[in-house]
């Protein structure tokens, strides 16, 4: 109770720290240079290395995929809503994911949701007791969100590539490494309620991101400004059946870039299949219009 208690000291004190700091993800070095001068050519052009490298063309050619997860949380962040996968800690789950989309579901091997599945088709959420059972919709905006992240997570390098907003933002060395910097976004380079920011960190010798920050304005439940700031670290890929160098060890952060050992939480991401089921398992409501990679236009 008195680590649970510290928490919760600790994250009222930032959020009334930082709860009117807008945060801007792009760098120094992109605010200065306001001209074009080829920057978005070259951010383009490193971001397509980067895939070329990961071989990311060989997921894009897939219909369908899965890989076992298992998280690992901190103890005290576990009492906050933070989990959008309630029940996942030390437990492996399964994902299932139609590429280029953010068609997927989750199934949970072990625990107390064991065989539990929930899905989102189309940005409808679905649930199943077990596979066997009859599958209702359901609006958790929890699930949703994380079926989502976790997804475009994973297929983030292809998937950036079809951005509005792509431009080099300079270099930077962390823990020894040097990085060519990529700024993303859509609708304006500036904060916007509408779009998140991505700065990828992309290793100059390796050409792979390792890792990026990113905006969470549409965070599952709502969080001051300054908190709508993360880092993911992508501190191991593994070489899959396809070619691919999959996220095989993520860690999640708050903020910028920290030691690896600081993250909120880590996922560990194995056993990566490819085609390895039928696409129609992850289409169970029916007269859905299929969205794929676009996100519902909520004017409607």
């Amino acid at each position: 109770m008195k680590t649970y208690l510290r928490f919760t000291l600790l994250l009222i004190t930032v959020s009334v720290l930082y709860s009117c700091k807008s945060v801007d993800l792009r760098s120094d070095y992109l605010k200065e240079n306001t001209a074009e001068n080829g920057m978005a050519q070259k951010g383009i052009q490193l971001l397509k290395e980067a895939n070329t490298a990961m071989g990311y063309s060989n997921l894009a050619s897939t219909q369908v995929y899965e890989a076992t997860a298992h998280f690992k949380w901190k103890g005290a962040l576990l009492l906050m809503p933070m989990n959008s996968l309630p029940g996942n800690n030390k437990k492996d789950i399964q994902f299932r994911f139609a590429t280029n989309s953010f068609d997927g579901q989750v199934e949970y091997l072990e625990g107390r949701k064991e065989n539990k599945i929930h899905g989102l088709q189309s940005w409808q959420g679905y649930y199943t007791k077990n596979a066997d059972e009859t599958v209702k919709e359901c609006n958790s905006k929890r699930y949703s969100w994380g079926l989502a992240t976790y997804h475009y997570l994973i297929e983030a390098p292809m998937r950036l590539l079809n951005a509005e907003i792509i431009k080099y933002a300079g270099e930077r060395t962390v823990n020894g490494n040097d990085y060519d910097l990529v700024f993303v976004s859509w609708g304006s380079e500036a904060p916007n309620k509408e779009h998140d920011q991505w700065l990828l960190y992309i290793n100059k010798e390796t050409k792979f991101i390792d890792m990026t920050e990113v905006t969470i304005s549409d965070f599952f439940v709502p969080t001051p400004k300054g908190l709508q700031h993360g880092s993911i670290l992508f501190a191991e890929r593994t070489k899959t059946s396809i070619g691919a160098h999959l996220p095989s060890e993520v860690i999640i952060q708050i903020g910028t870039p920290k030691d690896e050992k600081k993250g909120v939480y880590r996922i560990q991401l194995k056993d990566y299949k490819f085609d390895s089921f039928d696409k129609d398992l992850l289409y169970p409501l029916k007269d859905l219009e299929y969205i794929g990679d676009s996100k519902p236009d909520l004017s409607k």
